[in-house]
């Protein structure tokens, strides 16, 4: 059985070939089922550093015992509590589907509790953050037009990195102020597309003279994928001094545009439909941060 390119994952990852027969289903199953490119690609180095661990055993005689001595592996090695609770999530719905498909009887997940994170803020970017960023984005190049263009795609849509990154020309529709996104699980969904936004990719595309279908293409002249894009972001919160203030340089886009709208009385109905959020819980994690910074800059007596 041969694995898609995109769920090998990093170079460090064993060949497919040496999983358990179920892990190389279980990869399967998450491709078809339409998992995002950037969630499936994740599974592999998580799953192959855990089976790592194990040595020679079958998946029928995996324990709780060595599911909690490769977690506790993971904290003596001071890895960040994010990175350990994302290998017990890869974990815990490997072997609920391997439970489901009737290879075990019970997941070795089944008492252990998830690691706890830390609760720790998450700063909102403002306006006076985008204006720095955009400053790096002089529009008279290519490059300044084209950069300028995905931080306004990214301040007032509120998409997802990969839906930004795979955006087709085509999926721009200009005169009805919307674009079309693929959003988690290949569900499609329209997003607006602001009078900045709209602006900014014009003058971008007047430097274009290809034939690319895609939105968004290197200085070479080649599609740029969502490496290409991380690259770019990086390089913008570097040099306008952003950087140690924020760590997810994607994500705080959407959490920022989900506040702005909150505070602008839309919906929590109306971000769940138009950000592609699925059930509230992310989005009123966002209300309590935006009510806490609220009232700690409200006047006190």
């Amino acid at each position: 059985m041969v694995l898609d390119s995109s769920l090998r994952g990093a170079s460090a990852t064993p060949r497919p070939q040496s999983y358990p027969k179920q892990v190389i289903g279980f990869l399967l199953s998450r491709q078809v089922e339409g998992c995002s490119p950037l969630t499936v690609q994740t599974y592999p180095e998580r799953l192959a550093s855990f089976f790592k661990s194990l040595g020679d055993i079958s998946i029928e005689g995996i324990d709780s015992g060595d599911v909690l001595r490769f977690l506790g592996y993971l904290q003596k090695r001071d890895y960040k509590p994010q990175y350990i609770h994302a290998h017990f999530r890869v974990l815990r719905t490997f072997f609920n589907w391997c439970v489901a498909e009737e290879f075990i009887d019970r997941s070795p997940m089944r008492n252990i509790k998830p690691p706890k994170l830390p609760k720790e803020g998450r700063p909102f970017l403002y306006e006076v953050h985008r204006d720095k960023l955009l400053r790096r984005c002089p529009p008279t190049m290519f490059t300044g037009a084209r950069n300028g263009a995905i931080v306004w795609f990214f301040w007032s849509t509120g998409a997802r990195r990969h839906e930004i990154a795979n955006l087709q020309l085509v999926d721009l529709e200009w005169q009805r102020d919307r674009i079309k996104v693929m959003g988690k699980g290949a569900r499609e969904r329209y997003v607006p597309f602001s009078k900045e936004a709209k602006r900014a990719v014009w003058r971008y595309l007047s430097y274009r003279d290809d034939e690319h279908p895609c939105l968004w293409i290197t200085e070479e002249r080649r599609p740029m994928g969502q490496g290409g894009m991380i690259m770019v972001m990086r390089r913008l919160f570097d040099g306008a001094g952003l950087r140690g203030e924020v760590v997810d340089l994607h994500h705080v886009f959407r959490r920022s545009w989900a506040m702005r709208n909150l505070r602008g009385g839309r919906s929590l109905r109306d971000l769940m439909a138009v950000g592609g959020w699925e059930s509230e819980q992310m989005l009123m994690r966002y209300v309590r941060a935006m009510e806490s910074e609220d009232a700690l800059a409200a006047k006190w007596v």
